[in-house]
């Protein structure tokens, strides 16, 4: 409580306004509440609409930290179902990916790196919108570019998530071990990028933990609403309606990066 209040008084060190803090806090609870109620999603629907509030240097970081807590209590509760197999697969991968990105993120203008956000999550979305959801198989061999470019996304936007899901959906078929293991990699990816960013000195941003201390606790009530309504509202058409935002967030950053 004490870090949400501060983070609300000192609104100059976050450096946007009080009325900016809270559509941020809005965005991270909306955020979770999809994560609660589908088990992934939280940076793809908060990182775009972040950056129209900060800097991507200071959004990536950010929700680093409330993703890695989301993780932990997410999905921790489920690790019989997780399969390690696939993991061993995309690991290498994905922990170069996770260099090259961190690298990338540091010292690239944010200009650039938000229009390539912005082409990412529009082909995405529109993949997802035409997508009718059925499963279908892809070899072993899908892990190293899916793997490599998951973890370049997961390092400069934390939106890696829908890559893995597109290669463990073509990979495992039972619902509850494609969940579980999305959530142990997403967990696992978080861990990494918490010593990279550190090493990197993306955490000496002095922004980024009063606005840690403050959307915390909005991201806890997002994800606690999304786990009581999950039996309730139907994820997939949560997610129905979550593509048609994101295309627009994904046009919007185009734009004006391209401005």
């Amino acid at each position: 409580m004490t870090a949400w209040l501060t983070a609300l008084i000192d609104a100059s060190t976050i450096g946007i306004g009080i009325s900016s803090i809270a559509v941020a806090g809005g965005v991270v609870a909306i955020a979770y509440l999809v994560y609660g109620l589908t088990g992934f999603g939280s940076s793809i629907v908060a990182i775009p609409l972040l950056t129209q509030l900060v800097p991507l240097r200071t959004a990536t970081p950010v929700m680093l930290v409330l993703d890695l807590g989301a993780g932990m209590l997410v999905g921790m509760r489920n690790l019989q179902a997780v399969e390690a197999s696939e993991l061993k697969r995309l690991g290498p991968w994905l922990c170069m990916g996770l260099l090259l990105g961190v690298s990338v993120l540091v010292s690239v203008p944010e200009k650039p790196l938000e229009l390539l956000l912005g082409v990412c999550l529009l082909a995405y979305s529109l993949w997802r919108v035409a997508s009718r959801g059925e499963f279908r198989e892809i070899g072993g061999g899908w892990a190293l570019p899916l793997g490599f470019f998951g973890g370049c996304l997961t390092a400069v936007f934390g939106t890696g998530g829908p890559v893995y899901t597109i290669y463990l959906a073509g990979r495992l078929r039972d619902p509850d071990q494609r969940r579980a293991t999305i959530s142990a990699l997403i967990t696992a990816t978080a861990v990494a990028r918490l010593l990279l960013f550190s090493a990197s000195g993306l955490y000496a941003n002095p922004a980024v933990l009063p606005l840690v201390g403050f959307l915390l606790p909005c991201g806890a009530i997002g994800l606690f609403a999304g786990a009581r309504l999950r039996s309730v509202i139907s994820a997939a058409r949560v997610l129905s309606l979550l593509w048609f935002v994101l295309i627009i967030a994904a046009a919007n950053l185009i734009v004006r990066s391209v401005r």
